[in-house]
């Protein structure tokens, strides 16, 4: 008796181990955004694109005008999001209601904030956030909207509207 129970625990520990009791989905893993797919329709060429020191990328579509924004700055945007498959996610545009937050916020994903550092009002920029910036491990799903999946990069064209 006292044998079997040590094996039915030995068993019980190896049968534990090969099992995953997770209840975490599988989650992919990151992309780096240089090797990673877009939709022509984006225009993204990494290439082309400026990255920060936190891997974040981007591109001046239109300079605008005036003192450029730095950390802290409260702003009104305009922001289009899409998926790198070229799906869009998100639009202010399309509901015709700016963002207003103050850079460094944790209110907005981490490179969406950093995508107007140094941006002045008027401007157009596009941003390349990799998933580390973005949702991460966790993505995002509100309903109604399509979902943004774990680990993924996203694309965002942004208009800096105003300081306030």
């Amino acid at each position: 008796m006292r044998l079997f129970r040590s094996l039915s625990a030995v068993a019980a520990v190896a049968l534990l181990a090969a099992c995953d009791l997770s209840t975490e989905p599988d989650v992919p893993d990151p992309i780096d955004p240089a090797s990673d797919t877009y939709a022509t329709a984006l225009g993204v060429n990494i290439s082309t694109m400026t990255k920060t020191t936190s891997g974040l990328y981007y591109k001046d579509k239109t300079v605008g005008t005036g003192t450029g924004a730095v950390a802290n700055d409260s702003i009104k945007a305009n922001y289009t999001l899409w998926l790198t498959n070229g799906t869009k996610v998100d639009s202010s545009i399309d509901t015709g209601t700016p963002i207003e937050f103050r850079i460094g916020d944790t209110d907005v994903i981490p490179g969406f904030s950093e995508g107007f550092i140094g941006m002045k009002p008027g401007g157009v920029r596009q941003l390349v956030i990799p998933s580390q910036l973005a949702w991460g491990p966790r993505g995002s799903s509100v309903p109604g909207k399509v979902s943004v999946q774990p680990n993924a990069n996203v694309v965002f064209e942004v208009e800096f509207l105003t300081k306030f």
